[in-house]
């Protein structure tokens, strides 16, 4: 099955027609099951003078449930709906009309098993790997065009392998308990390479440790959670059969935290093929990363 029209122009037309609405497209929603992401959120976004998220469960059961969520206090009875958009026909399989009523505090309204994973595929809803979920509100006010974003998840992406260079480590690590790597940019966030070289927390005086410091976007990146699956890695600079321990996890947008291994490997280790010469060589390789865009 193909599009009638691009993705890009659906998306346009659908934005201007329906300018109370936001639409959340999901790509690569194959790699969803790869990766065992259970849910899946929007970003934060503004619709009819209310902030919002959309929360996506892309199998329950062979089920995608969906869920809109307020994010700040709902003073007026507001109306709903969610979709998805059957892309080969420009038409939606739709919750109907529901009420949102008045809140102070973050409530979920929605639909559980809304659609099956075999009418998504079947019926034209997901088309090459991407479809299209949304939320349209009623009784507001229009706003110039609807709102679009895109989630997507990036295989080995660009600048996935990094490494750390810890030159003169004996004299480098005297007194200081942490080391940070360069700012670097993968997806859509910029990080950094934490190391403890005597280790962290209940790992001290025990073992390296090794973490994933996530930190700021890049400019005009959706500010979301980020998804990412990694290996972390000291380099055996002998016969190249490095040490690696793999992390997935989701990383916060709203807190700066690392992601890793308090005892990534034992002091007593921390020595030939890995550390020669006085140098240390720590990195990362992402598997996989999760972007959210304006589209």
């Amino acid at each position: 099955m193909s599009r009638p029209i691009p993705v890009e122009q659906m998306l346009k037309e659908f934005k201007s027609f329906n300018k109370t609405s936001h639409l959340f497209k999901i790509d690569n929603f194959s790699l969803l099951k790869k990766y065992n992401l259970k849910m899946v959120e929007s970003s934060v976004f503004d619709l009819g003078g209310h902030k919002w998220k959309l929360i996506l469960y892309p199998n329950e059961n062979g089920y995608v449930s969906i869920f809109l969520v307020n994010q700040v206090s709902i003073n007026a009875k507001l109306q709903f709906q969610l979709f998805v958009i059957k892309q080969i026909q420009k038409i939606c399989h739709s919750t109907g009309k529901e009420d949102f009523g008045i809140s102070s505090i973050s409530q979920k309204r929605g639909a559980s098993y809304f659609i099956s994973l075999a009418d998504l595929e079947k019926k034209g809803y997901l088309i090459e790997d991407c479809c299209i979920f949304g939320v349209k509100l009623f009784g507001t006010e229009n706003a110039k065009s609807g709102t679009a974003e895109c989630f997507s998840l990036i295989e080995k992406p660009l600048n996935h392998r990094v490494t750390f260079e810890m030159a003169s480590y004996s004299i480098l690590t005297l007194g200081v308990k942490v080391h940070y790597s360069t700012e670097f940019v993968v997806g859509n966030r910029k990080w950094r390479i934490e190391v403890h070289p005597k280790g962290f927390d209940w790992e001290e005086d025990k073992s390296f440790s090794v973490y994933l410091l996530g930190q700021g976007f890049i400019d005009n990146a959706l500010k979301t959670n980020t998804f990412a699956k990694f290996k972390l890695r000291v380099l055996d600079q002998v016969n190249k059969d490095h040490l690696e321990k793999t992390y997935s996890d989701w990383i916060s947008a709203e807190h700066v935290d690392h992601y890793g291994f308090a005892d990534f490997m034992p002091l007593k280790k921390l020595n030939l093929p890995y550390l020669m010469n006085d140098v240390l060589y720590v990195g990362i390789d992402f598997e996989v990363i999760s972007t959210s865009n304006y589209c």
